[in-house]
């Protein structure tokens, strides 16, 4: 949040109790969709054999928080504050820093033992998102983005997948993935644990049913929920939370759905009904017009 947000939200006491009167209604009833879920839902817990699953995970002892990062939720403003209320060492936070791995300590460092303690005694969060719409978020910065490393190899592997006669060296606008060749592609040619963490189900990066989580921030109340999440730890004192601009990506929604065929929406939607249904997302939500006439199997 800038200055000019903080003064419209905090702008009497009044206003601001109701505030956090949402805020925490808001809070308990995630928490319990959360519950309800994962009493009827087998939970294998924390993936120990395998600790690269664990490397969204971010811990710091000093301040005693973990963070479940989420990529398209708002992380990297997210790690610029968290970075700042430690940045005692002189680091220049830029876009690139709050990603680079040895900024961080990850849960994947720590044995059972060192991670029971730490569960016990830090505040344990999360963003998510309506899956769709980060779905759309992460196509738009991977595809046409600036980072072309990104690019150039999905690219290459979803294009080789179903054309190959168009399969070039290096990616262009032209010349790219299509959105409904990348939503295929998910559906069709990957499973969860081996997708690229923009368009992994938050159930298999933040694993909800194994944590505890002490809050749950959604996107779509993004400013009144970091409002709340910084008075919970008391951070709100010491730094703010930068204004996040409407995306071209959330305004095209509709436009970009309206091309994908309603078979790979509906498996779109069983693919990522973990998230749909622990964090209290509507599916088909806003696609619902795209799968009206749609028979979907039984």
């Amino acid at each position: 949040m800038n200055t000019r947000a903080n003064r419209t939200i905090f702008s009497s006491d009044s206003q601001t109790q109701k505030l956090f009167a949402r805020a925490d209604a808001r809070q308990k009833l995630r928490k319990k969709q959360l519950k309800d879920y994962c009493q009827q839902h087998f939970d294998q817990g924390l993936p120990w054999d395998r600790k690269q699953r664990l490397a969204h995970f971010l811990i710091d002892d000093e301040k005693k928080f973990i963070y479940c990062t989420v990529p398209k939720v708002a992380s990297t403003p997210l790690k610029m504050i968290l970075l700042r209320l430690r940045n005692d060492s002189g680091l220049e936070i830029t876009g690139s820093s709050v990603h680079n791995p040895k900024n961080w300590r990850q849960l994947s460092e720590y044995n059972a033992t060192e991670l029971s303690r730490r569960l016990d005694t830090h505040f344990k969060f999360l963003f998510v998102r309506e899956p769709f719409h980060r779905l759309l978020s992460g196509y738009r910065d991977k595809f046409f983005g600036k980072n072309r490393i990104y690019t150039n190899y999905y690219r290459a592997i979803i294009v080789e997948a179903f054309r190959p006669q168009d399969l070039q060296p290096v990616a262009t606008e032209t010349n790219n993935v299509t959105f409904t060749e990348f939503l295929t592609y998910i559906v069709s040619y990957s499973n969860a644990w081996s997708r690229n963490g923009h368009w992994r189900p938050v159930e298999h990066i933040c694993f909800p049913c194994a944590l505890e989580f002490d809050f749950i921030e959604h996107f779509e109340t993004l400013e009144e929920d970091v409002a709340s999440f910084l008075k919970k730890t008391g951070f709100d004192d010491r730094v703010t939370f930068p204004s996040i601009p409407s995306s071209r990506a959330a305004n095209e929604f509709t436009q970009y759905f309206a091309h994908v065929p309603p078979e790979v929406i509906y498996r779109l939607g069983e693919d990522y009904r973990g998230d749909f249904e622990m964090f209290g997302y509507q599916f088909p939500g806003p696609l619902k017009s795209f799968l009206e006439n749609y028979a979907h199997p039984k």
